[in-house]
């Protein structure tokens, strides 16, 4: 049997779809529709590959009516084999390309239990980043044993860049399977700045926001935590204030050296 690939099998099977179940007809409309093939599968060979797909997609051969149609419906087979071929295909897609309707094509999957799962966005790691993690996590456990309520003195904070080069849309991004693929995206977004906020919080506290004018640089940074958030601080008690912690990521303004000599005077070892 010649090896077919995968966009020649969808072929085939739309062909047999568009023919309605008839292998001689589909035959004669595959070498039509699609010239220039290495090879022309007869009808025999069309009724192999039908029969191979159904095993492989699972899809049994009797006459139970069902929501959608009978499970000799060719459109069946065909709206498989195109998600087996493409996860990431619409039902606009499909729709477009054989002439099944959005919501015969979104039954169908659905029946034989399929899900569009949309794709997760993830923050992109460095190679060191897992041991640092693995580090931090020991020096946080130890510091709970030693004082239960320390986080609550850890004055969590960070920066929000909103711009306008456009969002990924998650609802048009799908990716049909009958399990879970955890599907993911590495976004970087920490290095393209347009408006930046600034929000912390501590022990209860909601600190900021506050919006910084232009880019974050070192210089930037500094003159926030030099004369900004000692005014965002007012309103928190003297106790939480003179315990505070201040965390940051590693951000190439916090990582400066004017901060981190600023910091290291004004919060030593905190």
């Amino acid at each position: 049997m010649p090896d077919y690939s995968r966009n020649e099998i969808v072929d085939i099977l739309l062909s047999l779809g568009a023919c309605r179940g008839r292998y001689r007809a589909a035959a004669r409309y595959y070498r039509q529709n699609y010239p220039g093939r290495l090879h022309y599968p007869n009808h025999r060979r069309i009724r192999i590959i039908e029969r191979r797909e159904r095993r492989r997609l699972r899809i049994p051969r009797n006459r139970r009516r069902i929501m959608v149609q009978n499970y000799d419906d060719p459109r069946i087979l065909v709206v498989l084999a195109m998600v087996d071929l493409d996860p990431h295909i619409s039902l606009r897609d499909i729709q477009r390309r054989t002439g099944i309707p959005k919501s015969t094509a979104g039954r169908i999957l659905r029946l034989h239990r399929f899900h569009p799962y949309h794709i997760t966005l993830t923050q992109a790691l460095m190679p060191d980043d897992p041991r640092r993690r693995l580090e931090f996590c020991n020096w946080a456990q130890a510091r709970i044993r030693e004082v239960p309520d320390f986080f609550r003195y850890v004055m969590f904070s960070d920066e929000a860049t909103f711009h306008g080069d456009g969002q990924l849309n998650r609802h048009n991004s799908h990716y049909w399977s009958v399990q879970n693929p955890h599907w993911v995206r590495h976004l970087d977004h920490q290095h393209r700045w347009s408006l930046v906020v600034w929000c912390g919080i501590v022990n209860g506290y909601l600190i900021g926001p506050y919006f910084f004018d232009g880019n974050v640089n070192g210089a930037a940074y500094l003159h926030f935590l030099q004369n900004e958030l000692p005014r965002l601080l007012e309103d928190v008690d003297l106790e939480t204030r003179r315990r505070l912690w201040l965390q940051h990521d590693g951000a190439p303004c916090h990582r400066s050296l004017i901060v981190r000599g600023f910091l290291n005077q004004r919060y030593p070892r905190r």
